[in-house]
C-alpha cells in the first residue's frame, strides 16, 4: 500500500523528529516544515494527503493562516498546539481545522485521529462533529457551529443513521411537546442547516426528507 504523505509543521526540531520518528513506524510518510512559508513551499511541490500543524509559528499564527492554507488544500488539518482555551479551539474549527489535540499529546493518539480521515481500503470519509464546541464537520473537512437546537435534531438523526425519524420524536428530541409545536419551526431548523453547510462550502448535507414520514441522515 501507497504510504500517506503527511506535512508536519512544528518549529521544534527536537519534538518533529520525535513525532516524525512515531509516525513513520506507523506507516506514514512525513513531510517537515518549521514555518509557514516552508510549508506552502512544501504543498506547491508535494502532494499532502494530511496536514499537522502546531500554532506558535515563527512566521505566523496558524490559527490565523488556517484560511489561506485550506485555500491551498481540502486535506484534513490537524491542529496540535499547548493552546487550548475553548475560543482558540471554536476558531481553529471555524477557520478550517478538522481536530484540534492540546499538548503534550500522546503520540498514540495523533496516530489514531489520522487514521479516522483515512480509512484503510475504504476510500471514503464521513460527516464528524466535535461535542465540545458544537461543531459540525463535513467530509471534505469544511465546518459550521450549529446552535443548541439544531445540534440536538442532528445528533438524533445521526444515531439513527439511515433510518427515518418521525417529527414528533425530533420534536420531543428537543425537548417541546408536539402537541403544541409549530411545525414550521422544523421547516425553518432544517433551511437554516442547509443554508449553513452551503455558506461553509461543506457539499451537499446528508440530511433527507421523506414526506409525511420524517427526516433521515443518510450518507452515501
Amino acid at each position: 500500500m501507497q504510504r500517506i504523505n503527511v506535512l508536519l509543521v512544528e518549529d521544534d526540531a527536537d519534538l518533529r523528529q520525535e513525532v516524525k520518528d512515531y509516525l513513520v513506524t506507523e506507516g506514514y510518510n512525513v513531510l517537515e516544515a518549521g514555518t509557514l512559508r516552508e510549508t506552502l513551499e512544501v504543498m506547491q511541490t508535494q502532494r499532502v494527503q494530511a496536514l499537522v500543524l502546531d500554532v506558535g509559528l515563527p512566521d505566523s499564527n496558524g490559527l490565523d493562516a488556517l484560511p489561506e492554507l485550506r485555500r491551498h488544500t481540502d486535506c484534513p488539518i490537524v491542529m496540535m498546539t499547548a493552546w487550548g482555551q475553548l475560543q482558540l479551539r471554536v476558531k481553529g474549527l471555524r477557520q478550517g481545522a478538522d481536530y484540534y489535540l492540546v499538548k503534550p499529546v500522546p503520540l498514540a493518539e495523533l496516530s489514531a485521529v489520522l487514521a479516522t480521515f483515512f480509512r484503510r481500503g475504504s476510500g471514503t470519509t464521513t460527516w464528524r462533529t466535535d461535542a465540545a464546541t458544537h461543531i459540525l464537520i463535513a467530509a471534505n473537512g469544511h465546518s459550521t457551529h450549529l446552535t443548541s437546537s439544531e445540534w440536538v435534531f442532528v445528533q438524533i438523526l445521526r444515531k439513527s443513521s439511515g433510518k427515518v425519524v418521525s417529527r414528533e420524536e425530533l420534536v420531543r428530541g428537543l425537548g417541546q411537546d408536539p402537541s403544541n409545536y409549530d411545525p414550521r419551526r422544523m421547516d425553518t431548523l432544517v433551511q437554516r442547516l442547509r443554508q449553513k453547510t452551503a455558506l461553509a462550502d461543506m457539499g451537499e448535507l446528508p440530511l433527507r426528507t421523506r414526506h409525511g414520514q420524517g427526516y433521515v441522515w443518510e450518507e452515501q
